[in-house]
């Protein structure tokens, strides 16, 4: 069967025709917890939420952690492990291949996307959806079964995330606008290559970042809202709090906050390049590592609240547990946990770069990649 078979606003969708409201509707639908106490999310992707405030619903473990299990793909792991609605943890790996997990780390099922993987994947009801250097947007079921393929304009180097009109928003060569089905409805090109997730604001708009150092908002209708000059390039996502500040990170070494038309409230100097996305705390505290090797706490006024040092450049963003727990990788090849009050409660040596964002299980396990090819899971 085919789209040309169906009649009215109908497609065709897994051998039958149906209409194109109602699949959307159904693949956007999380299936059923398997707590039944607890609720479905509506998506799981990179830094917990659309905002990017890294914050997470579980605790991860506030003493040393022993190694639960480890999976070897052939090449480094940069994108983040994303934990499903089910407790499968989905991730892609720099060798071109993007695994299902079961949570005791054996192998569900693997995709060969023939390109390596750097971003993360977004889980959306009952889809898994990710981008290549192949150029494409792909979308697979729970299952690991091919749903689509969206040919892009350039590699996808970024995590795609769900905007609140069910959309999802990718970066390539400017930032795009795809449904569930796959289908396109606008590309919003830029003047180069774009490697920042994009962010959702609560205004309804879709905010990137350009690695000539602007930082752009677009409208859900693709037409620009506004662009703000930088001076310094932007290779880690934006971040958005509850009052509409932004936060973003430059090649400058400054983490900056602008209001929600652009305008810089303040600049925040580290010693060296940001790449990694700001963290926000419950209280507000902005979270970010520093090519300078040090993680900064800072104040939403723009003041340092305290700053630990690790061993090596940090490139991996921090994620806040529900305890106000910060867990972050740095390339001293230390895994750390951080109290809200800025001491170090442990770290936990991998043996290789931690460039890898953390996500924390229901049950308080830590998922991230590492240089040695590892997905690895401690608690």
């Amino acid at each position: 069967m085919s789209d040309t078979e169906c009649r009215a606003d109908r497609i065709c969708h897994e051998g039958k025709c149906r209409f194109v409201e109602e699949v959307l509707a159904e693949l956007a639908s999380p299936p059923a917890p398997r707590d039944p106490g607890s609720l479905p999310r509506s998506a799981n992707g990179f830094m917990g939420d659309a905002r990017h405030t890294g914050r997470s619903e579980h605790r991860g473990p506030k003493t040393r952690p022993s190694v639960v299990w480890t999976y070897q793909t052939g090449a480094r792991v940069f994108a983040s492990p994303v934990v499903g609605h089910d407790g499968t943890i989905y991730v892609g790996s720099l060798d071109g291949q993007f695994v299902a997990l079961n949570s005791d780390g054996t192998l569900k099922w693997r995709y060969a996307a023939g390109q390596k993987i750097y971003p993360s994947a977004l889980v959306v009801g009952t889809s898994v959806i990710f981008g290549t250097h192949r150029q494409e947007l792909v979308s697979l079921s729970l299952q690991g079964e091919p749903r689509w393929k969206l040919p892009l304009r350039d590699v996808v180097d970024a995590s795609a995330t769900l905007g609140p009109d069910g959309r999802i928003y990718v970066v390539a060569n400017g930032a795009y606008a795809v449904d569930l089905l796959g289908r396109l409805h606008w590309h919003k090109p830029t003047a180069g290559h774009v490697r920042t997730a994009p962010v959702v604001h609560p205004l309804g708009l879709i905010v990137i970042g350009t690695t000539e150092g602007s930082l752009i908002a677009i409208r859900r209708d693709g037409t620009l809202a506004w662009e703000t000059s930088l001076g310094g390039a932007l290779e880690g996502a934006a971040s958005v709090d509850e009052n509409g500040h932004i936060y973003t990170g430059t090649g400058r070494g400054e983490v900056i906050q602008l209001d929600e038309s652009g305008a810089v409230i303040w600049r925040f100097r580290t010693g060296d390049e940001v790449r990694a996305t700001p963290a926000i705390g419950r209280d507000g505290t902005i979270v970010v590592g520093s090519y300078d090797g040090h993680v900064y706490a800072i104040t939403p006024n723009g003041n340092l609240r305290w700053k630990v040092a690790t061993g090596g450049r940090v490139r991996a963003s921090a994620r806040i547990d529900a305890d106000g727990r910060i867990y972050v990788g740095s390339q001293d090849n230390f895994l750390y946990c951080i109290d809200p009050s800025g001491s170090v409660l442990w770290r936990h040596n991998v043996g290789q770069d931690v460039d890898s964002t953390v996500d924390i299980g229901a049950d308080g396990t830590l998922y991230f990649g590492s240089d040695d090819g590892g997905i690895h899971a401690v608690r």
